[in-house]
């Protein structure tokens, strides 16, 4: 029954979607503006704005949607992180599997995104060949096939996520070394291999450097890779087709590596958690490899079963931190040497003490800078660079900022004390209060959840809650987004010291 009310709530989306679909047309700007919209509800400013707001919609042509990118750096940089979210994006909104292209042309590098796309006329544009491409196939189950066999396709694998790339510091090593000896000896040793630790640290990374490896090593080897979504979706699809014998087999048996990302999507999901339930039991006796990733511990993940949580605790259980400041230098150099900036030991060490928490939002800092550099610039000094990146840098003034200072802030806001957020009231309008002083810290401060949990008297699983309270609020509330914003904007100007 719980298989049946997945499927119907997958069919009930599809419907709503579907006169949107219809008004958009072949309209790629009225396409491309609905995914705009999508991405604000779900996604940072600092991504959207620097990452989607300069691709450029090209065309929309049958199931094949082109988009251009301003730099050869950010064409790289969004294939490596977000063409998925953007396929997903597309393909939600039409109803229909759209094909996504991510192009950039070098030689006309000078010219304006903007102005090509509304002066050149189709028959003027460059052909494919003269763009690298991209396509992504969402996980999918083929229709062509003779009935009983079902075909999945795992999600793409980038070939930057390698070990080779990847840079270990105190704050991953564990997990590095875990994720290549699973690499070398699938299933001998850390199986179930469970990886955890917030967004944008390298878990993707590290789960796709295994892929990688694992093949080079076994061109033999029946390797599966997708998200946790994936899985529930070809698992309804099977339900659907009729087809889950084929499913079962192709999983419990044709499989010899088995990697999931994000598993804390299966919370809540009773009949999905049933099915991966049964296909780790059948793995794990066979002595096959499983690898899965989450943003936190496996007991921690609310809506999953607790048998399910036992076995994924069965193997190692490795987390990732924010990389320390070494460490993100390190990363800062190694990329820009991949993508063929010179960058200057002490813009590194600025951008480096800046974004503290998220190697993404690391990256993301050094994409904007190549886009500064492809509109003229022939280099930087460490005063343009500040001045160029202050929109999307919330801790550029957070030096010496403290947990005290954030909660006075908070406090005055909503009219309460400083000693209410830190005492034992459940009152909601201090609960509120005391969870979006946690988000804060979380977001301004180089503090981990326990650090702040221990100011605060809770537990790091309570912050950690109440920080996702926070992200979801933030969301759907347009109202709350505003207050939040403001808040963060006083810390980054220093004015809860001024007050």
């Amino acid at each position: 029954m719980v298989a049946i009310r997945e499927t119907a709530s997958y069919q009930s989306q599809v419907t709503v979607l579907s006169d949107l679909a219809i008004s958009i047309g072949t309209d790629v700007d009225a396409l491309y503006q609905a995914m705009m919209q999508s991405f604000k509800s779900r996604l940072s400013l600092f991504v959207v704005q620097g990452f989607f707001e300069p691709l450029i919609p090209i065309s929309l042509v049958g199931d094949s949607l082109s988009l251009a990118a301003p730099s050869l750096f950010h064409k790289d940089w969004v294939l490596a992180h977000y063409v998925e979210e953007i396929a997903e994006t597309a393909s939600g909104i039409m109803c229909r599997l759209i094909r996504v292209v991510i192009i950039y042309n070098s030689s006309e590098s000078n010219v304006s995104p903007a102005i090509k796309k509304k002066t050149a006329p189709p028959s003027q544009l460059p052909s494919e060949s003269e763009f690298v491409q991209f396509p992504v196939t969402p996980l999918r189950a083929s229709r062509s096939e003779e009935p009983g066999k079902f075909v999945l396709e795992s999600n793409p694998i980038n070939s930057n996520y390698n070990f080779n790339t990847f840079v270990p510091g105190p704050s991953n090593q564990v997990a590095f070394a875990a994720c290549n000896s699973v690499a070398d000896q699938p299933g001998t040793q850390y199986s179930p291999l469970f990886l955890f630790g917030p967004v944008g640290i390298g878990k993707t990374h590290l789960i796709q450097s295994i892929a990688l490896s694992a093949k080079a090593q076994n061109p033999a080897a029946r390797i599966f890779y997708m998200s946790a979504e994936q899985w529930v979706n070809a698992y309804i699809q099977a339900i659907r087709e009729r087809r889950f014998d084929a499913f079962r087999k192709k999983f419990r048996t044709g499989c010899d590596l088995l990697l999931i990302d994000d598993i804390q999507f299966l919370a809540g999901k009773d009949a999905s958690q049933d099915e991966f339930f049964h296909t780790f039991n059948s793995l794990h006796q066979a002595h096959k490899q499983i690898v899965v990733t989450s943003d936190k511990y496996p007991h921690e993940i609310e809506g999953l079963e607790e048998r399910l949580r036992t076995r994924l605790s069965w193997g190692l259980v490795a987390d990732i931190r924010p990389p320390e400041i070494e460490t993100r230098t390190a990363i800062l150099h190694k990329k820009a040497e991949a993508c063929g900036i010179k960058l200057p030991s002490d813009v590194a060490y600025y951008l480096a003490s800046q974004v503290t928490s998220s190697v993404r939002e690391l990256e993301g800092a050094l994409l904007r800078l190549s886009a500064f550099l492809s509109v003229g610039k022939k280099e930087f000094s460490l005063e343009s660079v500040k001045e160029y990146l202050s929109p999307v840098l919330k801790r550029s003034s957070n030096v010496g900022v403290t947990v005290d200072q954030i909660c006075a802030l908070v406090a005055r806001h909503y009219t309460f004390n400083v000693s209410d957020l830190k005492g034992k009231s459940r009152q909601q309008p201090i609960t509120m209060a005391r969870q979006v002083a946690m988000a804060l810290c979380r977001g301004s401060l180089t503090l981990s959840l326990p650090e702040i949990g221990r100011f605060f008297n809770r537990d790091h699983s309570t912050v950690l809650v109440s920080i996702r309270k926070i992200e979801n609020l933030r969301a759907k509330n347009m109202g709350f987004q505003n207050v939040f914003s403001q808040l963060e904007k006083d810390i980054f100007r220093g004015e809860l010291s001024r007050r």
